[in-house]
C-alpha cells in the first residue's frame, strides 16, 4: 500500500503517492484553500480518489509553522493561518477512521528529504534555507536534524532584516522573491509570481530589477549570518527558487561581492541548490512518516 504525501504551502498544496523506497507517482496540486473547512473538503476529494484505486497506509504532511509532530498541533504563525492552534493531526486521522497521520515542519521535511536522497546525502553539517512565500530553515548537525528546545531552531524567516514598518519588525520572510513580486504587483496592479518577477528583471524592467536586487541583498545577508552562527559545510537553498540556477548563482555572486575586501578569516558562505527542488518536502514528509511508523511498530 502507498502513503499519500502532502506539501502544504501558502500558495499551493502539492501531493503524490509514495512507496517505502520513495518512488512518487500520481502527482497533483491545488491552490491552497482559504479556510480549514475548504482544506478538509479538498483533502476528502484527494483521499477518496486514491482509496477507490486501492489501499492507503497513511497520510504524511509537510506544514509551515511550529509543528509539534507528536502532539499533532501547530504553533506560531505561517502563510496558512487556519492550521494553527487546533488538534490538526487528530482531526485528520479521525476523519478517515483512524488512518495513521504524520506531520512535520516544511523546512524540516525539505532537509530530511535532501538528507535521505539529495544534496545533503553523506554530509554531517548542512544548513537549509527554504524559500517559498516565506523563509524556512533547518539545521543538520552531526548528521541529524536538530530542532532545538521549542522546535524553532533555524527558523531563519524570523531574522530581523530591513528595520521596521508600521511599528513591526521586518524579517527575512518579508523579502522572499514571492513577497518582492507582491510589492511589484501593488505598484503595477498586475498579478505576477516570483518566477515572473525574475523574468521581468532579466528583460530590463527597472522596477523588477530593483526588487530582485533587494532579494539578492537580503538572501546574501541571511546566508552570511547563518555561516557565522553554524559554520556548516555549505548552505542548501531549497523551495521553488532552487530550480533556477541563475537565481542561485545570483545569490552566491551577491555574497561574494558583499564580502569582497573584508578582513581575512571572514567566513564565506558556499551555497548549493537542493537536488529535488520543491519536491524535497514530499520526500521528507514520507521519510518522517516511515520513521514514525517504525517507532510505532517497536
Amino acid at each position: 500500500m502507498s502513503c499519500l504525501v502532502f506539501d502544504c504551502g501558502g500558495t499551493s498544496v502539492k501531493y503524490a503517492l509514495a512507496d517505502r523506497e520513495g518512488e512518487l507517482s500520481g502527482w497533483g496540486s491545488i491552490a491552497t484553500p482559504s479556510s480549514l473547512e475548504l482544506f478538509l473538503q479538498s483533502l476528502d476529494e484527494i483521499v477518496e480518489s486514491v482509496r477507490k484505486k486501492g489501499g492507503l497506509r497513511g497520510l504524511a504532511f509537510s506544514f509551515p509553522g511550529e509543528v509539534h509532530s507528536e502532539q499533532g498541533d501547530i504553533g506560531g504563525i505561517s502563510a496558512i493561518p487556519y492550521i494553527h492552534g487546533i488538534p490538526l493531526k487528530q482531526m485528520i486521522s479521525s476523519r478517515y477512521g483512524g488512518l495513521p497521520v504524520s506531520m512535520e515542519n516544511d523546512a524540516n521535511c525539505a532537509s530530511l528529504g535532501e538528507l535521505w536522497k539529495g544534496v545533503a546525502a553523506g554530509h554531517k553539517e548542512v544548513i537549509f534555507v527554504i524559500c517559498g512565500t516565506g523563509i524556512g530553515g533547518a539545521a543538520i548537525e552531526g548528521g541529524k536534524l536538530r530542532k532545538g528546545i521549542t522546535g524553532n531552531r533555524a527558523e531563519f524567516g524570523n531574522y530581523p532584516m530591513g528595520g521596521m514598518e508600521d511599528g513591526v519588525l521586518l524579517t527575512w520572510s518579508d523579502h522572499t522573491l514571492e513577497k518582492q513580486a507582491r510589492k511589484y504587483n501593488r505598484l503595477t496592479g498586475e498579478a505576477l509570481h516570483g518566477r515572473e518577477l525574475f523574468e521581468r528583471a532579466e528583460s530590463g524592467d527597472g522596477q523588477a530589477k530593483k526588487l530582485l536586487d533587494e532579494f539578492y541583498h537580503w538572501m546574501a545577508v541571511g546566508c552570511i549570518n547563518i555561516n557565522f552562527s553554524f559554520d556548516p559545510e555549505f548552505i542548501a537553498i531549497g523551495g521553488g527558487i532552487s530550480s533556477n540556477r541563475e537565481l542561485i548563482a545570483g545569490i552566491q555572486e551577491r555574497i561574494d561581492r558583499l564580502l569582497e575586501g573584508q578582513r581575512p578569516g571572514y567566513l564565506r558562505p558556499q551555497i548549493r541548490a537542493c537536488a529535488h527542488g520543491n519536491k524535497a518536502n514530499l520526500y521528507g514528509a514520507l521519510y518522517h512518516f516511515l520513521n514514525e511508523e517504525r517507532k510505532d511498530n517497536r
